[in-house]
C-alpha cells in the first residue's frame, strides 16, 4: 500500500485497545472460555483473576500505557495427535489473554485493512460471524453450480510455519501507530517458562520469527492475513475455494480445472515458505487428503459431503458413540464404588447423574452437526446409543435388586440426609484472623510450598491416602519436608504453609507461595473456614504474633521453587505410603494363624 493509503491511526488503535472499556470486553471472553476450560489451573487463573478484576484490569492498562507491560512467559504443554505424535499447545496466563484479545478486538473493530481480510467470504475460520455452517453453504452451492469435481487437503505445520515477522511488516506497513504495533510483536511472541523441562520437545513451540503460538487468540488472524491473497486468487468463475484455518477444499467443474487450481494453490503456499498435503500422490493420507467426483464424497468441516447429503463424518459419529461409553463407565465406577462403601464425596457421578451428562453430551455434539440433512443417519445414531444406555439401565437394575431402600436411592443419585456428615458446633465456619500488618523488609523471607497424597483407594488422587509436604525457603535453598500416613490434600497443603512459618524466626517477614487456591482463599479470608478447623486455628494462631503474607502461583508451570517444593511433597507422600504397606503387612502377618507340623 502506498505511504497515502496507509492507515492513519497514529495512536488511535493503541488508545482504544487500552480503554478500560475494551480490556473488560476481553476479560468477559477470557473469562467465559476460561470457566470451560478442561485445563484446572486455567479455571483456577480466571477466577482468582476475577476476585479483584477491576484492580487487575487497571494494573494492566496503567502498565502498558506508561509503557512498563511485560507479557509473562507462557507454559508449552504437549497435546498427542491422531497421528501418535505431538503438537506444542501455548497457555499464557490470564493477563496475557486479555491484552492479546483486547488487541484482536481492536484490529478487527478499528482497522480497515484487517477487516478487508476477515470480511474475505471464503475463509470460515478465525473471523467474526463466520464459521462452519456458512463454508457448508458456500459448498452447497457450488455443488448447485455444477462443480462436481473436489480437492481437498491440509497445510503442513500452518502454525508453525507462519513468518511471523513478515506478517507483522505486512501489518506495519498498512497501520500507522507504533506503540500498538510493539505491544502486538510482544503479544505475538513466545517465550517458554518451562523450556528446560520440555527439553527436546520445546522444538515443537514457536520460540523466534517462525510460527505463532497454537492457543494463543490471534494466531488465526496472522494466518487469514498470510493467506489472504491464496483466498482471493482461488476464487474465481470456475473454482470455488473455501478454507478453514489450515484446511481447504477447492471445487470445480471438471477434473482438469481442479488439478490446475491445487498446483497453484502448491505454488502460492510455497511462496509463503508453506506447503501442503498431495492429494494426488499416492503417498498421502486420505485423512490430510483427497481428490476425486464429488458425487463420491469427501470430509470436510467434520462432515461428510455430496451433493443432496450432508452427515456428520464417520470419525465424528465414532467420537460421540466413545463419549457415551465413556460417561457410562465412569456412571458404572462410581455406583459400583458407591455400593461398596457408600462414599457419596468422591463418586458424584451416580445413574441419575450420567444420565444427565449424557444428555448434555448428547445434545451438544447434535447443535454442532444440526445442519446435516440425514435424518437417517441421526435415527442410526439415537439407537446406537439407546443400546447402549440400555445396557447400562439393565445392569444397573441388578445393582439395586438385592439392595435395601438406601443403597438403592444413594446408587440412583439421591443423597440421603443421614449421609450427610454431622458438624460439630466447636467446628462451626469461621475466618482467619488478619493478624499483624505484613510490611516487607530487607529480612522478609520467601517460601514455596506444597502438599501432596498418594491414593490408597481406586481413585487414585482423590482418596484420603498417605501424604506429603514440604517447602522451600528461597534465600537459602533450604527444603524441608515431612509425611502423614493418612490425610487429604487440602491437609497437606495446609500443614506445608504452617510447618513454613513455624521454621522461619517469628520476628522476620514471610512470603508464602502456594498453589493451592483452597489454602490462599481461607488465608486472605476470601472464603471462611468449613473443613480441617483444627489446623486453621493452628494457622491463626501463628498468624496473629506474626507478619504474614499469602499469595497464590499458578502450580506446574516451570517455577523453580514451585516445582522443587512439589517434587519433594511427592517424595514424602511415597515414603509414607511405603511405611504404611509395611505396617498393613507386618499387621497381617502377626494376625495370621500359626500352623504346627509335626516333627
Amino acid at each position: 500500500m502506498s505511504p497515502t493509503n496507509r492507515e492513519s491511526s497514529m495512536g488511535r488503535l493503541f488508545d482504544k485497545a487500552t480503554e478500560r472499556i475494551s480490556l473488560r470486553n476481553a476479560w468477559y471472553r477470557i473469562r467465559s472460555n476460561g470457566a470451560n476450560s478442561v485445563a484446572s489451573e486455567t479455571r483456577v487463573a480466571v477466577e482468582m483473576f476475577g476476585r479483584d478484576v477491576e484492580r487487575n484490569i487497571h494494573k494492566i492498562q496503567k502498565r502498558i500505557r506508561a509503557g512498563t507491560f511485560e507479557f509473562d512467559p507462557q507454559k508449552g504443554v504437549l497435546k498427542k495427535k491422531a497421528n501418535g505424535g505431538s503438537r506444542g499447545i501455548v497457555m499464557a496466563s490470564v493477563q496475557n489473554r486479555i491484552v492479546e484479545r483486547a488487541w484482536l478486538d481492536c484490529l478487527q473493530s478499528h482497522s480497515a485493512f484487517v477487516r478487508s481480510v476477515i470480511n474475505q467470504p471464503t475463509s470460515v475460520g478465525g473471523v467474526p460471524n463466520r464459521s462452519v455452517p456458512h463454508g457448508l453453504k458456500l459448498i452447497r452451492d457450488a455443488f448447485d453450480n455444477g462443480k462436481a469435481f473436489y480437492a481437498r487437503s491440509d497445510i503442513s505445520g500452518f502454525f508453525d510455519g507462519i513468518p511471523r515477522d513478515a506478517v507483522l511488516a505486512k501489518m506495519q506497513g498498512e497501520i500507522d501507530d507504533p506503540k500498538f504495533m510493539q505491544v502486538l510483536r510482544g503479544a505475538t511472541s513466545v517465550v517458554l517458562s518451562n523450556e528446560k523441562i520440555l527439553g527436546e520437545d520445546r522444538r515443537l513451540f514457536p520460540v523466534d520469527e517462525q510460527g505463532v503460538a497454537q492457543g494463543s487468540p490471534l494466531s488465526p488472524l496472522f494466518g487469514n492475513i498470510l493467506l489472504r491473497e491464496f483466498d482471493i486468487q482461488l476464487n474465481d468463475r470456475k473454482i470455488t475455494c473455501v478454507r478453514f484455518i489450515d484446511d481447504f477444499v477447492l471445487l470445480g467443474e471438471t477434473e482438469g480445472a481442479v488439478t490446475k487450481a491445487f498446483r497453484n494453490a502448491q505454488r502460492t503456499l510455497q511462496n509463503f515458505g508453506l506447503s501442503c498435503h498431495d492429494p494426488f500422490s499416492p503417498s498421502s493420507s486420505r485423512d490430510k487428503a483427497g481428490v476425486g467426483r464429488a458425487k463420491d464424497g469427501f470430509v470436510f468441516l467434520g462432515y461428510d459431503l455430496r451433493p443432496g447429503l450432508f452427515q456428520p463424518s464417520r470419525r465424528a459419529r465414532e467420537k460421540l458413540l466413545t463419549k457415551v461409553d465413556e460417561c457410562i463407565s465412569i456412571g458404572r465406577s462410581s455406583i459400583v464404588e458407591v455400593k461398596k462403601t457408600s462414599n457419596l464425596e468422591q463418586n458424584r457421578q451416580r445413574y441419575a447423574q450420567t444420565l444427565t451428562l449424557l444428555d448434555k453430551v448428547i445434545r451438544g455434539w447434535g447443535d454442532a452437526f444440526a445442519y446435516g440433512n440425514s435424518p437417517v443417519t441421526m435415527e442410526h445414531l439415537d439407537r446406537m446409543i439407546d443400546q447402549k444406555i440400555d445396557v447400562f439401565r439393565h445392569w444397573f437394575a441388578r445393582q439395586i435388586a438385592d439392595g435395601d431402600w438406601k443403597t438403592r436411592r444413594r446408587l440412583g443419585g439421591v443423597c440421603l440426609l443421614t449421609d450427610i456428615r454431622a458438624k460439630d458446633l466447636n467446628d462451626a465456619p469461621f475466618s482467619v484472623e488478619p493478624g499483624k500488618r505484613f510490611a516487607r523488609s530487607s529480612s522478609t523471607a520467601t517460601i514455596s510450598t506444597d502438599g501432596s497424597i498418594i491414593s490408597m483407594g481406586r481413585r487414585r488422587g482423590k482418596d484420603q491416602g498417605p501424604g506429603g509436604w514440604a517447602f522451600v525457603v528461597h534465600e537459602t535453598n533450604e527444603e524441608v519436608g515431612g509425611s502423614v500416613s493418612s490425610t487429604t490434600n487440602n491437609q497437606m497443603e495446609l500443614l506445608a504453609v504452617i510447618e513454613a512459618i513455624r521454621y522461619i524466626d517469628p520476628n522476620r517477614p514471610v512470603i508464602i507461595r502456594t498453589d493451592s487456591q483452597y489454602v490462599t482463599d481461607a488465608a486472605n479470608g476470601r472464603t471462611v473456614v468449613k473443613q480441617n478447623a483444627d489446623l486453621w486455628k493452628e494457622f491463626n494462631e501463628l498468624k496473629k504474633s506474626r507478619r504474614v503474607k499469602v499469595v497464590w502461583v499458578k502450580g506446574h508451570a516451570g517455577d523453580p521453587f514451585n516445582e522443587t517444593a512439589d517434587r519433594l511433597a511427592q517424595a514424602h507422600a511415597r515414603l509414607a505410603r511405603t511405611q504404611t504397606l509395611q505396617t498393613l503387612a507386618s499387621a497381617a502377618v502377626a494376625a495370621s494363624p500359626v500352623v504346627k507340623t509335626a516333627a
